[in-house]
């Protein structure tokens, strides 16, 4: 597979789990941290085929700072779920693909890479789809004194954009020294370490434990969200391997396309199961936020 095969794949399992942690987030979970901490716990699973087959190599100091990137895994996830939490899949699925903004910003900056025209155009698309999709226009735009607003998610999705951009630039800088199967063992163990500083909460450790202790059927919905997450994460980091972080990131973009298809489905097979805008207005800013998006995409590319 090539970079852009890794790159569709990472991003339509991402949906997947986008769309399973809104479920779960609307119904089941009263603090983000202790359902971050559950699934971050539940990750270390999946990484015990990986040390079969791949083994575990310590380079130093590079294995220590591929430890670190675990840390902003963390924190970008505990921002992406507290934004989930108020707001609907689509949107924030919208909303995470600004980060590649980001991405060449510190490419630029940081690594010294020259931008064409395109990337600062694409750039600048992509950034306005986010916000486009953050606008939530007047229920009743006849009434005096009503507004649209920008979704509360907004705030969230600032830090996530930051630390998405953040993780992806040290990943694909630790691919130079590090295998690709080793980088996802050490950024998960990073993520664990980061997430036992949690366990100081009293509230937040009951909540955690309830979760193990639920029904079968919701227990295996946290293995099936961790298990596509798992396999996302896996395809980026190969995909950064192979190819440019900003043009990976920037196909990436995706994903709301998916997302949006997934919501469809789930709402035809299983109706009420999430709360979506889809009314003729709504849905026209979010296929005109995800054409945006497109567009960015093909001019980065």
């Amino acid at each position: 597979m090539d970079w852009f095969s890794f790159s569709i794949a990472g991003a339509a399992c991402l949906a997947v789990t986008g769309v399973i942690d809104k479920f779960y987030l609307g119904r089941y979970v009263r603090n983000s941290l202790a359902y971050l901490f559950v699934l971050v716990v539940i990750q270390q699973i999946f990484l015990l085929p990986v040390l079969a087959y791949a083994g575990l190599v310590f380079i130093y100091p590079h294995s220590l700072y591929a430890l670190s990137t675990g840390l902003l895994q963390v924190i970008l996830w505990a921002a992406y779920l507290s934004a989930l939490k108020v707001e609907e899949a689509s949107r924030i699925a919208g909303q995470v693909y600004v980060f590649p903004v980001f991405v060449f910003l510190g490419e630029f900056f940081i690594l010294g890479e020259t931008l064409r025209p395109s990337d600062y155009a694409g750039g600048a698309l992509l950034l306005l789809a986010g916000l486009l999709i953050s606008y939530r226009p007047a229920s009743n735009p006849g009434s005096r004194g009503e507004r649209g607003r920008i979704s509360p998610a907004l705030k969230y999705m600032v830090v996530f954009w930051i630390f998405a951009a953040a993780y992806s630039l040290a990943s694909k800088h630790l691919l130079d020294y590090v295998i690709e199967w080793h980088l996802i063992v050490w950024s998960s163990l990073g993520s664990l370490i980061a997430v036992c500083a949690l366990l100081v909460n009293r509230e937040l450790r009951r909540e955690a434990r309830s979760y193990f202790r639920s029904s079968p059927a919701r227990l295996s919905i946290l293995f099936l969200n961790e298990l596509f997450d798992f396999l996302g994460r896996g395809a980026f980091i190969f995909a950064y391997a192979l190819g440019s972080v900003a043009l990976v990131s920037s196909v990436s973009a995706l994903q709301p396309f998916i997302t949006l298809v997934y919501v469809l489905i789930l709402g035809v097979l299983v109706p009420g199961a999430l709360v979506e805008e889809m009314d003729r207005r709504a849905a026209g800013m979010k296929i005109a936020a995800a054409g945006l998006i497109i567009a960015g995409v093909y001019l980065v590319s």
